[in-house]
């Protein structure tokens, strides 16, 4: 059969895709399936239309388009709230416990060792080891563990020597009358410093890495806790001449031997971990 070419002028082809009234037709067959499908099922979705259908390079099959963004929808989870972090607790009583009403507890946390008598040598003197710490706790009247900031400045702790049985030797005071040398050298009084145990926690503790002892023997340390001030509503706070005994403890027995006899304790974890935060102390070694 033989057609006019009148008949093919009116008719565009594309290398493989649908001539102009095919893709018409197509359009019209579309807009018409989506009105019936809407009637009978009473889907609500958008029409198709022309755009969203195109064919293959046989011209044949079509295929439906990706939607477009704004066809659709997806609903987001809803949001959660904010962690809000609470405020500590404070205890009121803590803040207002008065000074007198507080308890002060001294526990020896480092228990010293050994050291060597320097007898006259005071410049070749070897310090006990390990050096002695203290912590301190202070509780208001409900009980509770409080740090009273106002007071640490005032708050010292001084040394005094016992013999093993007890018997007060040297109170830790200079040359007396009789010109006499004392027997407990060294820094024996020392200002509270707030450092971390070993398992984080801070803490008060007090320090004693230099001290001394001028004879052979077995001895025993005693530490008591003074305030210097003595709080006067009237004058606020001023220095007492002497101080008040809040606290007191004793180190066990420890050996004072000859500098020939004498091996350093080796150094432990506590000094370590003082020794990491700054802490006034000093690593000892046996003397040569």
């Amino acid at each position: 059969m033989v057609v006019p070419k009148e008949a093919l002028s009116g008719i565009k082809s594309f290398d493989g895709s649908c001539s102009k009234l095919e893709s018409q037709s197509c359009c019209r067959y579309a807009s018409i399936k989506n009105r019936a499908k809407t009637k009978s099922s009473g889907d609500s979705s958008p029409q198709l239309s022309c755009s969203s259908f195109f064919f293959s390079s046989n011209g044949t099959t079509p295929s439906r388009s990706p939607p477009s963004s704004h066809q659709s929808v997806s609903a987001s989870p809803p949001l959660s709230a904010p962690h809000v972090r609470r405020p500590p607790r404070i205890q009121v009583s803590s803040l207002l416990a008065d000074p007198h009403t507080r308890t002060y507890h001294l526990e020896v946390v480092q228990q010293p060792i050994i050291t060597a008598a320097f007898e006259t040598a005071n410049l070749s003197r070897l310090a006990l080891t390990p050096p002695v710490i203290v912590q301190l706790t202070v509780r208001d009247t409900s009980g509770n563990s409080v740090v009273p900031e106002l007071e640490l400045p005032f708050l010292v702790a001084h040394l005094s020597l016992f013999s093993s049985d007890g018997t007060p030797l040297d109170m830790g005071s200079s040359i007396g009358r009789d010109h006499t040398p004392p027997t407990l050298y060294g820094n024996i009084i020392s200002s509270v410093e707030q450092l971390e145990d070993l398992q984080g926690n801070l803490g008060l503790f007090f320090l004693f890495p230099d001290v001394s002892i001028r004879w052979r023997g077995q001895y025993q340390l005693g530490i008591n806790l003074l305030r210097l001030y003595r709080p006067d509503p009237a004058e606020g706070m001023t220095i007492s001449p002497q101080g008040a005994a809040l606290a007191e403890t004793r180190t066990h027995v420890f050996s004072v031997v000859d500098r020939a006899e004498y091996s350093a304790s080796p150094s432990t974890r506590l000094t370590q971990c003082f020794l990491r935060q700054g802490a006034r102390m000093f690593n000892y070694i046996s003397p040569p």
